[in-house]
């Protein structure tokens, strides 16, 4: 019984082997099938930020809402808060 368990282990640990040894072999296999696409990539990126390094930052654009709009909506705010506080 216990032989048996031990040949059991044994062949499960080895399929599990040879399953990890094939995925890594795989792999192995991709990554050199499209080292050349990788590479091409790489090369795009780099040259894309060498090209944003050489323009200039956008400039921020004007706030949607003037400013004279929040300051008269912080009044009105304020007022009505002090009507509610001096009628309580």
């Amino acid at each position: 019984m216990l032989l048996e368990g031990l040949k059991l282990m044994g062949v499960g640990m080895a399929t599990v082997m040879l399953f990890l040894l094939l995925m890594i072999a795989c792999i192995g296999l991709v990554a050199r099938l499209t080292r050349k696409q990788a590479q091409l990539e790489e090369e795009a990126e780099l040259a894309g930020k060498r090209s944003s390094v050489k323009q200039s930052p956008p400039q921020p654009k004007g706030a949607a809402v003037p400013v004279e709009v929040f300051v008269a909506a912080i009044a009105v705010y304020e007022e009505e808060r002090k009507r509610v506080a001096v009628t309580t």
